[in-house]
């Protein structure tokens, strides 16, 4: 199959699950009293989510640029931003959820940023991010209320830790990175130059910590925005079973399995919520309120484009 087909075979069946979400979303939902659920936010409180929707993406932005920095040569963080800004525009309006990740670094790489740098440091970005997510998981189920703690919600958690551990064996070991640079990089000299940017990571252990750590601000300001927005929608939660719920939605999101995460997000927020006691219709209007911020924050980042590509110095030019 070539690539082309198995592109358009790919968004075919995104789309396809998009709209079984989307189809089963449907039958909860009442136009009019989801409208009037949206009536009681204060404006204010949009607004004030939408400026910590915004800081939450700086956050991510940040993280990116230290993390090519350290492999990568020096740059303003001036110079990365737009190109990690398109890329948020590209993974939640545009039909993938890695095309993204694809984006910014095509953007600095026509620049003459290093390939290998871009390409290491969006891997690592990415897994760190994840990483926060599974680990704010855990946490609040240790401290969600007795008797929430199900197979369901431990199971999922338990499969991302492992699965975040076999990344990290393959991505962050120097001896990982050295067997396969053994196997392969020989056959592929960019994919050399890739696995050689991995120990450095290893090497740079306050590095990874800052990064987590704005991997974990990310998501607290998500996390904040969608508590602000809760109480005024009808939704009342417990903090720690709340945030266990929010971590499993933001994990489905994260699949590449619908367009831009519209319908997956949606419908994991509807399956969480509703065995929990709260209304179909709060959970809609929570949905929807959520997805109008995001898409205000993210819409600006188509804008990126018009921007001239950074002018790369001596020490990241290809």
């Amino acid at each position: 199959m070539s690539s082309k087909r198995k592109a358009v075979v790919i968004f075919l069946l995104k789309a396809l699950v998009t709209a079984v979400c989307l189809w089963w979303l449907a039958r909860y939902f009442d136009i009019e009293q989801v409208r009037g659920a949206l009536a009681g936010i204060d404006v204010r409180v949009l607004v004030l989510a939408i400026a910590l929707h915004f800081l939450s993406f700086l956050a991510g932005g940040l993280r990116w640029w230290l993390l090519f920095r350290h492999v990568g040569g020096e740059i303003a963080f001036r110079q990365v931003w737009p190109s990690y800004y398109l890329g948020v525009f590209f993974n939640n309006l545009l039909p993938s959820m890695f095309g993204g990740d694809l984006a910014r670094t095509a953007r600095l790489y026509a620049s003459g940023l290093k390939g290998s740098a871009l390409v290491s440091s969006a891997f690592v970005d990415r897994m760190l991010g994840l990483a926060a997510v599974v680990g704010m998981g855990v946490l609040a189920l240790v401290f969600a209320p007795a008797g929430f703690v199900n197979h369901l919600a431990s199971g999922v958690f338990g499969l991302g830790v492992m699965a975040l551990l076999l990344v990290a064996g393959i991505a962050v070991l120097p001896r990982w990175a050295r067997r396969l640079d053994a196997g392969f990089g020989n056959r592929w000299p960019r994919l050399h130059a890739v696995l050689a940017c991995f120990p450095r990571y290893r090497n740079a252990p306050g590095l990874i910590l800052k990064a987590f750590g704005l991997s974990v601000v990310n998501q607290l300001l998500v996390v904040l925005v969608i508590l602000m927005l809760a109480p005024g929608l009808g939704v009342h939660l417990p903090l720690f079973q709340f945030m266990v719920v929010l971590m499993l939605v933001f994990l489905v999101a994260s699949l590449p399995i619908s367009l831009g995460g519209l319908g997956a997000r949606e419908g994991a927020m509807m399956g969480l919520l509703l065995p929990l006691g709260v209304d179909s219709t709060a959970v809609l209007a929570l949905s929807v309120a959520y997805l109008a911020v995001l898409w205000a924050t993210t819409i600006p980042g188509a804008f990126m484009l018009l921007l001239r590509e950074p002018e790369a110095q001596d020490a990241t030019s290809r």
